[in-house]
């Protein structure tokens, strides 16, 4: 089971890695790891230090919620949709221009 998890977050950290375009090489660089090490991350091989979690997590501009969402016991309405990685990649000013906009359509409906 405990590697299944391996597995499945490594997966995850892989496609939001490719979403942003990133190579394993360029992401190792950022965060001064190997590259094989980033390897073994999305093959499963190594869970990782929490360190390097939050490393990626802010290198891929998503939250830990993002990521771990599939294993934690929340209210499926606080679940991320992987459709919104793009929208945390946004600037300030840009994220807030959608948020009033979702508010200004949330209260027509009412």
């Amino acid at each position: 089971m405990e590697n299944d998890i391996n597995i499945s977050l490594g997966k995850i950290f892989q496609l939001t890695r490719k979403s942003k375009g990133y190579t394993q090489e360029y992401v190792a660089e950022k965060l001064q790891l190997g590259s094989r090490y980033i390897s073994d991350l999305e093959r499963g091989k190594t869970i990782g230090s929490i360190q390097t979690f939050i490393k990626l997590c802010n290198l891929y501009e998503v939250t830990p919620t993002f990521i771990l969402q599939n294993y934690l016991k929340i209210n499926e309405d606080l679940q991320i949709d992987p459709n919104l990685i793009g929208f945390y990649s946004l600037s300030c000013k840009d994220k807030e221009i959608i948020l009033q906009l979702i508010k200004f359509m949330n209260s027509k409906e009412e």
